[in-house]
């Protein structure tokens, strides 16, 4: 009797203990990725915005696809709107 509730026991808390890890460590591998998907997010809307001005400039679309690394077609489109 007293090994089956010592078993238990330790099972209940294995599994707490699992489950504890898991979130931590799903709460840092969510922050970090966030954290990496805003700045990639940043670096696209810059690019975007320098594209955008460097258009309104007058500067021509081949140099400016290669300022920003936008495609031609994507600059094409973006001096539409």
């Amino acid at each position: 009797l007293a090994e089956k509730e010592g078993r238990e026991q330790g099972l209940e808390q294995g599994l707490e203990q699992g489950l504890e890890q898991g979130i931590e460590q799903g709460l840092e591998q969510g922050l970090e990725q966030g954290r990496e998907e805003g700045l990639e997010q940043g670096i696209e809307n810059e690019k975007n915005n320098i594209a955008k001005i460097s258009l309104e400039q007058g500067l021509d679309i081949k140099t400016v696809s290669l300022i920003t690394g936008l495609s031609v077609e994507a600059l094409k489109i973006m001096q539409k709107e």
